[in-house]
């Protein structure tokens, strides 16, 4: 090992950086640099190693075939790396730092506060940052640690941890049951007037089944419609209508007794929680979150 091979650990380093935030501009940002000083660097790194890994065009940089294998095993260079670092860092027993987790605004009351609160009393010196949105987030534009999201995962470069399984069923306020009945099968349940989200998700298809009955799929047409989870919990505890509801973020209304489960003896099946990471070697302060994440969403 000589010093250019050293020397070009850290321009493997910038090359896998632009790889992954997929342009020159966003790497520099993200390393601090200029965007000519990152060009250089790859320009460098091409000369030295004799062959093009990048096609640059005025819009994007694609990968060549020397490129694609490069970044390949110069990513699990650099992986390796991070994660003789982190086994230094697990050394110590307190939790420091910034740690950014982004997850669904259903999520983000009290499901989180729940599952985060024995990790924040117990390290007052780790920063957590709660970024609460709907719908596809960047984690590297976003600089985003954790991402919890439910359902189905989509194919990506992340790496992904199963945290548990969320029960959901179709609820109404006693207010609303007083004024416009009990619905006894799933037909009746078309009769009534429906609240749901603007957006298709967990929430959006309605399959019940139950012992002794055909399974059967239900598609209400809306009355009112929300483009985040608490505001349908409100509307719906308010009496204006019946929506489908992830169980675990409604466990405070549950037990003040403003929704009641409709057709309790039929079943929908649970939707999955997962989180996913920008590394499979994450710091030492992500794998512990991430372990009182799945110990909170396993248990509830």
């Amino acid at each position: 090992m000589d010093g250019q091979f050293l020397a070009r650990l850290k321009l493997n380093g910038i090359f896998c950086q632009v790889v992954d935030c997929g342009s020159m501009g966003k790497a520099a940002q993200s390393l601090g640099m200029t965007t000519s000083a990152i060009s250089q660097h790859i320009t460098r790194l091409e000369m030295e190693l004799g062959i093009r890994l990048l096609n640059r065009t005025t819009r994007k940089i694609n990968l060549s075939e020397a490129g694609e294998r490069y970044y390949a095993q110069g990513k699990k260079a650099l992986e390796a790396a991070q994660a003789a670092e982190n086994s230094v860092h697990e050394i110590k027993s307190a939790l420091t730092g910034k740690l950014r987790i982004a997850l669904p605004v259903g999520l983000s009351t009290q499901p989180i506060a729940q599952a985060l609160s024995s990790v924040v009393i117990e390290n007052p010196a780790l920063k957590i940052s709660i970024y609460a949105k709907d719908g596809t987030i960047d984690p590297i534009a976003k600089g985003i640690d954790i991402i919890i999201d439910v359902g189905t995962p989509k194919d990506s470069q992340l790496y992904f941890y199963p945290l548990g399984q969320c029960g959901k069923h179709i609820y109404a306020s006693p207010s609303y049951l007083a004024r416009r009945g009990y619905p006894s099968t799933p037909a009746e349940l078309l009769e009534h007037s429906w609240l749901g989200l603007s957006y298709n998700g967990v929430l959006s298809d309605i399959h019940l089944s139950a012992k002794h009955h055909p399974s059967t799929d239900i598609k209400p047409e809306s009355q009112m419609e929300f483009n985040d989870l608490n505001s349908l919990i409100s509307h719906v505890c308010h009496g204006l209508g019946i929506a489908m509801l992830p169980e675990l973020e409604i466990q405070e209304q549950l037990s003040r007794g403003e929704l009641v489960k409709l057709l309790p003896s039929w079943h929908i099946a649970p939707h999955q929680i997962y989180a996913l990471t920008t590394s499979n070697n994450a710091p030492y302060k992500v794998k512990k979150v991430l372990e009182v994440l799945k110990a909170y969403f396993s248990k509830n």
